[in-house]
C-alpha cells in the first residue's frame, strides 16, 4: 500500500505566503497563464467541475467560469455544486462509477483516500503555473513526491461572534479566550438573553474543535497514520461540552442535530439564536452577509497555560480526475482559477487568502471590509501559528464522521462521555488499521 507522506506548513512558509509578492517555488512557466486555449481546433470540449460552498461561492465561481468560457470559446464548463453535506458521498459514487467530474474541489481529509483510489491526476508538468505559489504551500498537496492537489486559498479556524449580542448580555471577550472564558460567556448569554438563545453551539462533534483542544496538550489528531491523541484527552473534551449542555449553556441534542452539517444560511448565528460559531476565516464574508449584521472573529479558546494550537492551512484544493478525457483543458481551467488576474478579482477571498502572490497584490486595492477582516485575521494567526500535518491518512474522512456520530450518541444519553471516548478510539483505530 502507498504510505502517507505528511507535509508541514511551517511558520516561516506561512510568513512567505502572506507577505511575498513574487514567490519562488516549483516553476513551470511554459504555460499560458491567461487561461486561453492555445489551439482552438478540434471542436468543443465539455468540462465538468464539482465544488461545495454557500450561494455566494456558487455565484462567484459561475461568474469566473463564464469569463473562462469567453476566453476559451472551444471549452464549455458544466458546473456541479452543492453544500458540504453529502458532497463526499456523491463524489465517492461518481469515482466508483468512473464518472467523476474533470475538475474537483478537494479537501485535506480526502486527498490520501482519492490518491489511493487512483482517482487524482498528478499535476506535475501540466500547464498550471506554479512559480507564484510558495513551495511550502504546494507541498501540502503532494503525496509520494507527486503533486495531486493545489490549494485554492489558505485560511485558519476562527471563532466568529456577534458583538451586539454579547454586549446585550454584558459579556466582554478577552482577545485570547480560555475554555473557562467561553463557558462563562455562554452561561451569561443564556441567563441574560433567555431560553430561546443558545449560549454556544455544542461543538463536541467537530473534528476542527477537537483538533485545537488536543493540540493545546501537545497532541495531534493524526500522527504516523494513527490517532495522535489519548482516550483521556477525548473524554475531557466530551465532558466539557456535556457539562455546558446540562447547564443549559450549550445547544440541546435536537438543536445540535438540526444544524450539524447544515448550510451556512441555517447556522444559529445567522438567525440570531447564538452569538458564536466555529468557522473557517474565509467564511466571515458569507456568514456576515447572511446574518445581515456585523460579525467579528477571534481565536479559538485555549487552556490556561496550554500550548499554542493555532495554525494556518489550505482552505481547500483543486484537483483533476485521473480518468478525465481532457487533462490539458482541465489544467487550463485550474490555472485560470488560480492565476488569472481577472478571475482572481471575481473570486476574491471566498476560498481563502489566494495562494498566488500576484493575485494577492492585484486584490489589495479592491478588498472590502469583510475581505480585510479575513486577511488581517489570517495574518494575526500566522504570527503565532505552529506547524501541522496537513494531509490526513487514508480513512480520515470516515473517522471524522464517526466523531459526529459518537457526539450525538453522548448528547442523547446513549453513552457516557467515558464510554463514547473509548468506543470512538477503538473504532477509529480499527478504521485506520484496515486502510493500511
Amino acid at each position: 500500500m502507498k504510505r502517507r507522506s505528511g507535509r508541514l506548513l511551517s511558520t516561516a512558509g506561512l510568513s512567505l505566503l502572506m507577505g511575498a509578492v513574487a514567490l519562488t517555488g516549483c516553476s513551470n512557466d511554459t504555460n499560458n497563464a491567461s487561461g486561453k486555449t492555445p489551439d482552438a481546433s478540434g471542436g468543443t470540449v465539455e468540462l465538468r467541475v464539482l465544488w461545495w460552498g454557500s450561494q455566494d461561492r456558487h455565484d462567484l465561481t459561475m461568474k469566473a467560469i463564464k469569463l473562462f468560457e469567453d476566453k476559451n470559446p472551444t471549452i464549455k464548463v458544466t458546473p456541479e455544486y452543492s453544500g458540504f453535506d453529502g458532497y463526499w458521498d456523491k463524489l465517492s459514487v461518481q469515482v466508483g462509477g468512473g464518472s467523476a467530474p474533470d475538475v474537483i474541489q478537494m479537501s485535506t481529509a480526502y486527498i490520501n483516500d482519492y490518491v489511493n483510489r487512483q482517482a487524482l491526476l498528478p499535476l506535475d508538468g501540466t500547464v498550471i503555473k506554479l512559480s507564484d505559489i510558495d513551495e511550502s504551500t504546494l507541498s501540502t498537496g503532494k503525496l509520494n513526491n507527486k503533486l495531486y492537489a493545489i490549494p485554492a486559498g489558505i485560511n485558519s479556524q476562527s471563532y466568529v461572534y456577534d458583538p451586539a449580542m454579547l454586549a446585550k448580555a454584558g459579556v466582554k471577550l478577552p482577545e485570547h479566550m480560555t475554555w473557562d472564558d467561553l463557558a462563562a460567556a455562554a452561561k451569561q448569554v443564556t441567563e441574560k438573553l433567555g431560553k430561546d438563545v443558545i449560549g454556544v453551539t455544542n461543538d463536541s462533534g467537530s473534528p476542527e474543535m477537537l483538533q485545537y483542544f488536543i493540540r493545546q496538550k501537545g497532541m495531534e489528531f493524526f500522527k504516523d497514520g494513527k490517532l495522535g491523541f489519548t482516550t483521556e484527552a477525548l473524554t475531557e473534551f466530551f465532558n466539557y461540552w456535556e457539562k455546558l449542555r446540562k447547564e443549559g449553556a450549550a445547544s440541546t441534542p435536537e438543536q445540535t442535530a438540526s444544524y450539524f452539517g447544515a448550510p451556512l444560511e441555517k447556522y444559529p448565528i445567522v438567525t440570531g439564536k447564538t452569538p458564536f460559531a466555529l468557522l473557517s476565516s474565509n467564511q466571515i464574508g458569507s456568514i456576515s452577509t447572511l446574518a445581515n449584521r456585523p460579525l467579528e472573529m477571534t481565536f479559538i479558546p485555549k487552556a490556561s497555560g496550554g500550548m499554542d494550537a493555532d495554525f494556518v492551512s489550505p482552505s481547500m484544493y483543486w484537483s483533476i480526475y485521473a480518468k478525465t478525457k481532457y487533462p490539458k483543458e482541465a489544467a487550463l481551467l485550474m490555472d485560470f482559477m488560480l492565476n488569472d488576474p481577472e478571475a482572481g478579482k471575481i473570486l476574491g477571498a471566498n476560498r481563502g487568502v489566494p495562494v498566488s502572490g500576484k493575485i494577492r497584490e492585484a486584490l489589495k486595492p479592491q478588498l472590502n471590509d469583510l475581505d480585510k477582516k479575513q486577511f488581517d485575521f489570517v495574518d494575526k494567526v500566522t504570527k503565532v501559528a505552529k506547524p501541522i500535518n496537513v494531509i490526513d491518512p487514508k480513512g480520515a474522512g470516515e473517522v471524522r464522521q464517526l466523531l459526529g456520530t459518537t457526539s450525538q450518541e453522548i448528547q442523547f444519553g446513549k453513552k457516557t462521555p467515558e464510554q463514547g471516548a473509548k468506543e470512538f478510539m477503538d473504532k477509529a483505530n480499527a478504521i485506520l488499521d484496515k486502510m493500511k
